[in-house]
């Protein structure tokens, strides 16, 4: 791995360490040289639409989770990390849709109880309990769930598929 500071070794070892959804979110982010960052904005984290379509791929950390990140004790932020870099393996036109939303939340509440953390709220529950599946009815019900969660949320300006997606199996 590049040349990384101590608290991103930190977290990268957690992440390891919590089995195989952490590991292969640490392989991406070697692989690909992601960079980690923090920024102010609304959301826990961000992939960034010049790091999906330029590189290298940057996760942005909602700069008030930083002494969590750094310290690497804050598993909610870790896994937020990790569901960012879902969308950047998911590529832009899936990771924009409720389909890639919904597929990155649910490795980000599997890799919450990998962590010791698993989802206490019910909304998030729900969200981890849906079969991921290109069934409009199901995406409907993962963007009322997205946005019980956090009604902030912008999810419902999101396709609930892919643009790519015609009715077959990506």
């Amino acid at each position: 791995m590049q040349k990384r500071a101590a608290w991103e070794l930190d977290v990268f070892n957690k992440l390891r360490k919590s089995g195989s959804l952490g590991a292969k979110s640490v392989d991406y982010i070697a692989k690909r040289k992601v960079k980690l960052s923090f920024g102010a904005q609304p959301t826990g984290a961000k992939w960034t639409l010049k790091g999906m379509l330029l590189g290298p791929p940057e996760v942005i950390v909602n700069s008030k989770q930083m002494a969590g990140v750094k310290s690497a004790k804050d598993n909610w932020s870790l896994s937020v990390i990790a569901h960012e870099v879902k969308h950047y393996q998911q590529g832009m036109l899936v990771a924009l849709s409720v389909y890639g939303e919904l597929e990155a939340w649910q490795l980000q509440m599997r890799l919450l109880r990998d962590l010791g953390s698993p989802p206490k709220n019910q909304a998030l529950k729900a969200i981890e309990k849906l079969k991921l599946s290109h069934d409009p009815k199901v995406l409907r019900e993962a963007a009322r769930l997205m946005k019980e969660y956090s009604p902030e949320y912008r999810v419902d300006l999101l396709p609930l598929n892919p643009i790519t997606y015609f009715g077959r199996k990506l």
